[in-house]
């Protein structure tokens, strides 16, 4: 069976909204290059890949593409803001060629999958509700014949008008036997990837996971669904041999320079971080890199460690600066917890750049100008404002009505920078004034200014802070 695998194109604008071209982040699409990683290795079937957002191809042009090659099946991965571009690939492959297998995956399939069967009748053969891998590897053994559709795992589909879940595809514990995405990604994609304007400093830059699943319980985030319900509890890890091996086939084969760990907390095991930055130090693998990081999880020895090793940067995720926002949201960090973090990698000059997310549900006027004032007074240096999103197949958003209201659910015009969600008690108009006045109040002081005026070295990081500043002189 000739597959295609796709990553639909999302505009920057559609991510970020206006004046984002340039500035937004570009990343691989891991998703589907795992999944191409296991399958060819496995023997499953002729295995391409299209990342479509990278190559800024329409939707159209995608299906061109399926037609001059004639895949017999085609498996699409969206997130919630990449689901519509998604369904537009797929109305027009269900008109143009009929007999083509249709299959849809990543992170809004997770969520929304019942919905998505009950309101597309006929467009999506397969849904996959869970983890990839040994999902399609079932769903080929089915489709070429080797076995009965009984036998199929992790996918949900409509039969006899009914919505048929198939039982849960097996979890593994050994990350290693997907093999390597390195390996399967087109080499000329590899100068298309890039991270947001000001985090990164090398390019070409490449992302990386090295663990699956996360314990903590934000309400905001799919993952604590998952980790519950899909993945029996479990954190899962790649040996640190198998991390080494992937940055060193980055590095001397692509001429990767950088590289993001985007594992939803790389730090979560310290003593794991130290003996990966020990090994990578020992290897002499001269590669840069960023991670995701818990505030709650914070040592000074790990942090001094992962700098020698190469770490530049740390993203947290602060989301408010008021402590009764972060317990609703059982985001499980403090106040103080966040300041420690910020204040820590300013003594070892690691960047720190801390997410922070304006009306959530339970925000109020006065707990958004508190989160405002909070960033102002911390040590971090960039911190980053969005608007909240709502999310299918999280906690949160079981409490949207009872908390505010939705004034924009069209995952096609929704944004991090677009009023979606109104918490009660917030207007419209406080949101979206308080949106840009925390940018420029955060940005345009001087101790801000001065900070970073450490951080450039090179005509290139001059050039980036200028498209920063356009950036914000149009929020």
């Amino acid at each position: 069976m000739k597959t295609l695998l796709i990553n639909p194109y999302v505009s920057q604008e559609a991510i970020y909204g206006k004046s984002s071209e340039g500035i937004g982040a570009i990343l691989p699409p891991l998703g589907i290059f795992y999944l191409a990683s296991y399958l060819r290795q496995k023997g499953k079937g002729e295995i391409e890949l299209l990342d479509a957002c990278a190559l800024k191809l329409s939707p159209e042009e995608v299906i061109s593409f399926i037609q001059e090659k004639s895949f017999e099946c085609v498996g699409l991965s969206a997130t919630t803001l990449g689901y519509p571009y998604a369904l537009e690939i797929a109305l027009l492959l269900r008109k143009q060629l009929p007999k083509t297998i249709i299959l849809l995956g990543g992170a809004h399939a997770q969520g929304d999958a019942d919905a998505i069967l009950e309101k597309q009748e006929g467009i999506f053969d397969y849904i996959c509700y869970g983890e990839g891998e040994f999902a399609f590897e079932s769903l080929y053994d089915f489709l070429n014949g080797s076995t009965k559709k009984s036998e199929i795992k992790g996918w949900k589909y409509k039969e006899n008008g009914k919505i048929v879940t198939t039982p849960q595809a097996e979890i593994p514990e050994n990350l290693d036997i997907f093999g390597h995405p390195v390996e399967v990604v087109p080499p000329e994609l590899f100068p298309l990837y890039k991270e947001k304007v000001m985090a990164y400093k090398k390019l070409p830059i490449f992302s990386v996971m090295s663990s699956r699943g996360c314990p903590f319980q934000c309400t905001f985030c799919s993952t604590p669904e998952k980790f519950r319900n899909l993945y029996k509890k479990k954190v899962r890890y790649h040996s640190i041999e198998w991390i080494c091996e992937e940055l060193r086939l980055l590095q001397e084969k692509f001429g990767v320079q950088e590289i993001i760990f985007v594992d939803d907390t790389f730090n979560l095991d310290k003593n794991r971080v130290i003996q990966f930055c020990e090994e990578k130090i020992r290897k002499e693998l001269e590669i840069i890199w960023t991670c995701n990081f818990e505030a709650n999880i914070l040592s000074r020895q790990m942090l001094e460690k992962m700098k020698e090793a190469g770490c530049w940067g740390i993203m947290v995720g602060g989301e408010s600066g008021s402590d009764t926002v972060l317990r609703f949201i059982k985001k499980g960090v403090t106040k103080a917890q966040l300041l420690e973090v910020g204040k820590l990698a300013n003594e070892l000059s690691i960047c720190s750049r801390v997410s922070f997310i304006l009306g959530l549900p339970s925000d109020t006027e006065e707990t958004i100008l508190e989160t405002i004032e909070f960033v102002k007074k911390a040590n971090f240096h960039l911190p980053y404002f969005q608007l909240y999103v709502p999310l299918p197949g999280t906690k949160m958003y079981e409490q949207l009505k009872e908390y505010g209201e939705v004034v924009n659910a069209d995952p096609k015009t929704m944004s991090a920078s677009s009023i979606n969600y109104l918490p009660q008690g917030v207007s419209k108009e406080f949101l979206l004034k308080t949106y840009g006045k925390a940018h420029k109040e955060v940005y345009l002081r001087l101790p801000f200014i001065l900070m970073h005026l450490r951080f450039i070295r090179s005509f290139d990081d001059i050039k980036r802070y200028i498209k920063a500043l356009k950036a914000l002189m149009d929020v």
